[in-house]
């Protein structure tokens, strides 16, 4: 079982973001925390990490901004919150009781299998995902 915290998650919010953009155009941390719903001042710690890591760059100045360093493609969910979480850790669930231990490592598998999902690929489940809602009023 995987633990993702808020860090990780607005993290992975701000890189759909910059993802969906032009790989060339430049998102300002304002622009990217309106479109993520994520507090300005949590979005420039979790940029600074991202940034270290490699996963996206900056430009200084007035029309400077963020953007991804390399191709979402080449981009993994996993490769993501490995940088932003210090503790981040898929734990192995055995137990005594065999009974359970097939769906445990089902579960594991599965849970590995969507964190290496590239920043494309996640975009393209998110929009499958979005087209499946159905909205009364």
């Amino acid at each position: 079982m995987a633990i993702v915290s808020t860090k990780g998650i607005y993290g992975l919010t701000a890189m759909v973001i910059l993802a969906k953009e032009n790989e060339q155009k430049l998102l300002q941390i304002k622009e990217i925390a309106s479109k993520g719903d994520i507090p300005q001042n949590y979005l420039e710690q979790i940029l600074v990490t991202l940034k270290k890591s490699g996963i996206v760059e900056s430009i200084r100045g007035a029309s400077g901004g963020y953007r991804l360093s390399k191709n979402a493609n080449n981009i993994t969910v996993l490769e993501i919150l490995n940088s932003l979480e210090s503790s981040f850790a898929q734990t192995d669930i055995k137990t005594r009781n065999s009974l359970l231990q097939p769906f445990w490592d089902d579960s594991q598998n599965k849970i590995e299998e969507i964190f290496l999902l590239t920043l494309n690929e996640l975009d393209e489940f998110l929009q499958k995902s979005s087209e499946n809602f159905t909205y009364y009023i």
